[in-house]
């Protein structure tokens, strides 16, 4: 019975301490659905720069949201994916560490924005 309770408490202490999220503005998710695809145009050229943009706006947007920032246990699920992935990456500037990067930063931004599944254009290839 003891044991019951302690799995109870402890599920009860998880759901709680995760934040909701709040919603975007309409103008603050409009300035990044226009913000993000020059992060993700930039990986093709320079990578390394791109990931370090792409976690500078995904922070704006989940600071933005009420995301706890500081307690990388509370963190969203996608930007501790996100740094961990670079982090293990070691500086060694791997493209496919840094894509996978990518994908996760891109799952923040879709999440507050919404998702840009439209077809690409033409003469574009579609980002992670």
């Amino acid at each position: 019975m003891a044991i019951v309770l302690i799995a109870i408490t402890l599920v009860i202490a998880r759901t709680v301490g995760k934040t909701r999220l709040r919603a975007l503005p309409d103008e603050s998710r409009g300035r990044y659905a226009r913000m993000w695809p020059g992060v993700e145009a930039r990986f093709i050229d320079e990578p390394a720069t791109a990931v370090q943009e792409a976690d500078k706006v995904a922070v704006m947007i989940l600071s933005e949201r009420g995301a706890n920032l500081t307690d990388e246990q509370r963190m969203p699920e996608d930007l501790r994916r996100a740094r961990s992935t670079t982090r293990r990456d070691q500086g060694r500037r791997d493209t496919e560490a840094m894509r996978l990067a990518m994908v996760h930063y891109k799952a923040i931004v879709e999440d507050a924005v919404g998702s840009s599944r439209r077809a690409p254009e033409a003469g574009q290839r579609e980002m992670a």
